[in-house]
């Protein structure tokens, strides 16, 4: 799993370093046994990329229901290409914030296809939910993801790992093993409840971060 840091800053909700608020988010970060440094409201964390999205989605879903914080995570790579026994080109940073996590039934022992045609739900930080004003059920949405589970990539892959296919280059694939680990999905919306977004055709895991949700 990629090591990586993330932010949280406080400022929105005016939260003191000593309110419960604060307090209770600093609780959340240290139980999933990351390395916490904060000062008044901001928070810094470091660790592994599963422990820290499990913690951010756990503050997510703890959040008071009212314009707040929102989780800015800095995702520091490694050299890409790491283990791929190929150049590397230039490392570097990238800067975003999950808008939510997904939630459904699939996990890595669950085909494509059958992500694909089941439903899932992504569950938006609350303060976010008037971005879905004029989006209907019916229509389709292009869903921007980060393959969190995924350590490292190859320029050349086997097309869905199958070694009886040549390998092609990792851009002309839907291999979660890429230098940016960002997945893309074009999906139908389903229904739509407060925050939470029902859309089928979904090839992402259960508490996969959510980057961004655009037309299709």
């Amino acid at each position: 799993m990629r090591h990586i840091s993330a932010q949280v800053i406080m400022d929105p909700l005016k939260e003191k370093a000593a309110s419960p608020g604060f307090k209770k988010v600093l609780n959340i970060f240290h139980q999933h046994g990351l390395d916490v440094r904060s000062s008044p409201q901001r928070i810094q964390i470091t660790g592994e990329g599963e422990n820290i999205f499990a913690a951010v989605k756990e503050v997510f879903q703890s959040t008071p229901r009212e314009p707040g914080s929102l989780i800015t995570a800095t995702i520091s790579h490694r050299p890409p290409g790491a283990g791929s026994g190929e150049d590397s080109p230039v490392s570097g940073t990238a800067t975003f914030h999950p808008i939510g996590f997904v939630e459904n039934r699939f996990d890595a022992s669950s085909s494509r296809e059958e992500m694909r045609s089941g439903e899932s739900r992504i569950s938006l930080h609350p303060a976010l939910t008037n971005g879905l004003k004029g989006l209907s059920p019916g229509e389709q949405v292009l869903v921007l993801f980060y393959f969190d589970r995924t350590e490292s990539f190859d320029l050349h892959q086997h097309p869905r790992g199958d070694r009886d296919r040549k390998k092609r280059g990792v851009f002309t694939l839907r291999s979660p093993r890429r230098p940016n680990p960002i997945g893309a999905t074009v999906v139908d919306v389903v229904s739509i409840t407060g925050n939470v977004l029902t859309v089928r055709g979904l090839d992402a895991f259960d508490g996969t971060p959510v980057l961004d949700i655009k037309p299709a």
